[in-house]
């Protein structure tokens, strides 16, 4: 009973050993240097090992990463053993490559052990530009040259070994390789070389040339480029408005008040009333303001739509103006700080044109850059700005028979208008009521049309009005490069209006 009792007290502090397996994987990275794409691959290998007491059992091996490769299938480790496996880097471009070996043991969802995998392709790459050239569709017998570039944008020597040339009959589209040497052709890394297509379309055949580039750039030894065209007889465009009915318009006439424009102030108020008849018989929304060349708030009240006698008060506002101001004029300084923040930002409207009217006899004193007060304009009023200027004549100067004081050349006011391509008058002219009368009917109702080509063929030019060819009360203005309305013949409120032309242009540059 007592052996009995003894091997029963021993069976209670027998250990039982559980056999484990413990994964060892070497090295943590491989590094696979440097290679030739397209000429080299490097192996590298990863030991597994199993430092436990059993069977260590891969279930599978994954990578991520461009260009890696492994054998992904699973294997058994016996306890105290290893198992090697090879990880192949086979670049093709000029490229940097990481990548990661995941390693997942029997059972596992998520990886055990992980290698980082690094790895460069150095090589040639070849990059033409553009590589679909596209001449567009010019008129026939026009002649078009464009530029084609090859550049290496690897880190090898890219080398041409040919360029194969194949175009449909007749060959329109022709490449000039112009001074460069025979094949091949040597660009080092970031390098480039132009030659030329030309395009001279004589029928109206599509046209399409393949410019076959043979390198030594591994991705793409055989690079394919195209040029392309489709001449026509007549390449016309049309383009259309439609008048407007109401004019929304605020204008701002800026006078001369210094003590030599007492005569011309006389002039202005004796024919404003041929601006204002003229202007009112369109049945504008409007607002009008009368500013000093060296005082940007208002003369006096504003003119408006609701006026009962808009004529009037206008000539009472120039009449009571006077000629006691500066000698040293800054209209279009006036005319900024009127609309930066002074009294002109107060009233005028967003969607109104905005016009201003320069009366002086003297150039513009304003000083600083004319640039700085055309942003100015542009910022307050983007697209609706239109100045308009009665000055002397650039670059001498007018004498006026009845004006005792010789008027200088009105220089920054002119230099304004030509910017925007408006308009200026002489104030030396003895006719100020055609004058005024002209400003008015400009600003009253649209009568130029500007064209979006550049190069019209001037005989091709046709308009319609409300679907009519019209033929006569319009002309082209070569300095404008619009189609220009007689005023009695300008296109009434609500009417379409389409002119048609053709352009000497062959197609896109």
């Amino acid at each position: 009973m007592l052996l009995f009792a003894f091997l029963l007290s021993c069976n209670d502090h027998i250990i039982n050993e559980v056999k484990q397996p413990e994964i060892i994987v070497a090295p943590a990275t491989l590094d696979f240097g440097h290679l030739l794409s397209g000429h080299e691959t490097r192996t590298r290998t990863v030991t597994i090992a199993n430092g436990g007491t059993a069977d260590l059992v891969i279930d599978r091996l994954e990578i991520s990463g461009d260009n890696y490769t492994v054998d992904p299938d699973g294997f058994t480790v016996e306890a105290g053993n290893y198992y090697q496996i090879e990880v192949i880097y086979n670049p093709i471009t000029f490229e940097h490559n990481e990548g990661y070996l995941d390693i997942y043991l029997e059972g596992d969802e998520q990886p055990s052990e992980g290698v980082w995998l690094d790895g460069h392709g150095d090589a040639p790459v070849l990059n033409v530009l553009p590589p679909e050239l596209d001449f567009g569709s010019p008129l026939l017998g026009c002649d078009t040259t464009s530029e084609i570039q090859i550049q290496n944008d690897g880190n090898v020597d890219l080398i041409i070994d040919d360029i194969v040339l194949m175009a449909n009959i007749p060959a329109d589209i022709t490449i000039d390789f112009g001074s460069l040497p025979a094949f091949p052709w040597t660009l080092a890394p970031t390098a480039r070389l132009a030659f030329f297509a030309n395009y001279m379309p004589l029928d109206e055949q599509d046209d399409l040339t393949t410019i076959d580039i043979a390198s030594n750039d591994p991705l793409n030894p055989q690079s394919i480029a195209t040029a392309e065209g489709s001449a026509v007889l007549s390449n016309e465009k049309i383009q259309s408005w439609i008048q407007k009915s109401v004019l929304m318009i605020d204008i701002v006439w800026i006078i001369d008040n210094s003590g030599s424009m007492n005569f011309y102030q006389g002039l202005l108020g004796n024919n404003m009333s041929n601006f204002m008849n003229i202007f009112l018989s369109y049945s504008p929304d409007f607002q009008m303001v009368f500013i000093t060349t060296d005082d940007p708030t208002f003369v006096s009240n504003i003119i408006d739509s609701s006026s009962r006698d808009p004529v009037a008060e206008a000539v009472d506002q120039i009449n009571s103006i006077g000629v006691t101001g500066s000698g040293n004029e800054k209209g279009i300084l006036m005319l900024s700080q009127c609309l930066d923040g002074g009294q002109c930002s107060d009233i005028m409207r967003r969607d109104a044109n905005f016009v201003a009217i320069f009366l002086s006899d003297e150039p513009d004193h304003s000083g600083g850059s004319l640039v700085n007060f055309i942003n100015i304009f542009d910022s307050a009023r983007p697209g609706l700005f239109k100045p308009y200027a009665i000055i002397g004549d650039p670059p001498s100067g007018c004498t006026n028979g009845g004006n005792p004081w010789n008027t200088q050349a009105g220089f920054g006011y002119w230099d304004l208008v030509q910017h925007y391509s408006s308009q200026w008058f002489s104030i030396c002219d003895t006719d100020w009521g055609s004058q005024l009368e002209e400003i008015a009917q400009d600003i009253s109702i649209q009568t130029v049309f500007e064209l979006d080509s550049e190069d019209p063929h001037v005989d091709t030019l046709r308009v319609w009005i409300n679907g009519q060819l019209i033929t006569e009360g319009w002309e082209y203005d070569e300095d404008l490069n619009a189609v220009v309305f007689t005023y009695e013949d300008a296109p009434e409120a609500g009417d379409s209006v389409d002119v048609g032309y053709s352009t000497w242009g062959c197609g896109e540059e």
